[in-house]
């Protein structure tokens, strides 16, 4: 490592793995294949495999010196798992893998020169098949990717995916505990945007594989479980405003009212209160409606929607 790579911010990465036997070599060799020459530190959780997965990850520790591997006793499932494993990075600067995807060699470089000033950064992705090959579907296809600067840009719709961010360590300083109900990408970017701009980096620098063994669904979902899947959003939507509306910054009135009328809605569907809450959805829909790939007019309809829409 010469003298320039030596005052390259620290990184770390915090990958979490659960029998994943069948990507996870790939994916740890697209980590040590960065071009990014200052990643000190691979802190690899297993959430208690019953898989290679562990024999895996020692084989790595033996061989890398960077890599700091832990097998939690019992299972502690996924947001718990990766909230241990972001807990025990040292950097100022941390990035997240999962254990099935394939990381672009300059990935690490390229959100360290994006963050700037930022408190956090991210990236598109591009999907790919159980073999590795690209199925031809950006998730910039399905979501407008932007820099952020509101937290309610967070209260329907997120557009930042775990596995492409790199944020700093303070943000946990925010975050932590993370909640159990709410993705923890989502409250990650929830938290970072109530201190701080989020951008963006708008290239795929993760090939994001589709397998039928996904822990959070992407892309090529049928209609009929979409269908199936309609309650479950709805109720997560409640929690994820109600939750919002109690954790937000003090300082954030504008934002905490919009939060707590949202709330309520869910609760109180009153003729009166859908009024309102169309009302609140026109007048905030740059904000609340940010990442959702739609026309103005489109936008627009949608707030009328609000009248019997809850997701």
């Amino acid at each position: 490592m010469n003298k320039n790579e030596l005052q390259q911010p620290k990184v770390s990465i915090a990958l979490c793995t659960y029998n994943g036997e069948r990507y996870l070599v790939e994916q740890l060799e697209s980590i040590l294949n960065q071009d990014y020459a200052n990643i000190t530190e691979i802190i690899c959780v297993d959430d208690n495999s019953t898989d290679s997965t562990w024999e895996i990850l020692n084989r790595y520790v033996e061989k890398y010196p960077t890599f700091k591997i832990i097998q939690n006793k019992t299972n502690l499932g996924f947001i718990r798992n990766f909230e241990h494993a972001i807990s025990l990075t040292t950097n100022q600067f941390i990035a997240i893998s999962d254990q099935d995807d394939v990381w672009r060699t300059d990935k690490i470089s390229k959100l360290i020169s994006g963050i700037g000033n930022g408190m956090m950064v991210y990236s598109d992705n591009e999907y790919i098949d159980e073999n590795g090959q690209k199925i031809g579907v950006l998730f910039s296809d399905k979501r407008n990717l932007v820099a952020t600067t509101s937290c309610l840009n967070f209260t329907l719709f997120n557009a930042i995916s775990g596995h492409t961010i790199l944020f700093r360590k303070e943000l946990l300083t925010f975050a932590l505990p993370f909640p159990t109900d709410i993705h923890y990408d989502w409250w990650l970017a929830f938290c970072a945007s109530q201190h701080s701009i989020i951008q963006v980096v708008n290239e795929p620098l993760v090939g994001y594989r589709q397998h039928i063994a996904n822990a959070v669904g992407g892309y090529g979902i049928k209609e009929s479980d979409k269908k199936a899947q309609t309650f479950n959003i709805l109720n997560e939507t409640s929690v994820r405003v109600n939750y919002f509306s109690k954790k937000i910054a003090p300082n954030l009135m504008h934002e905490k009212e919009v939060l707590d009328i949202m709330a309520l809605s869910y609760a109180d569907k009153s003729f009166k209160m859908r009024i309102k809450r169309i009302i609140i959805f026109l007048e905030n829909r740059e904000s609340l409606l940010l990442f959702k790939k739609r026309s103005n007019f489109r936008k627009m309809i949608y707030c009328f929607k609000a009248f019997w829409k809850y997701d």
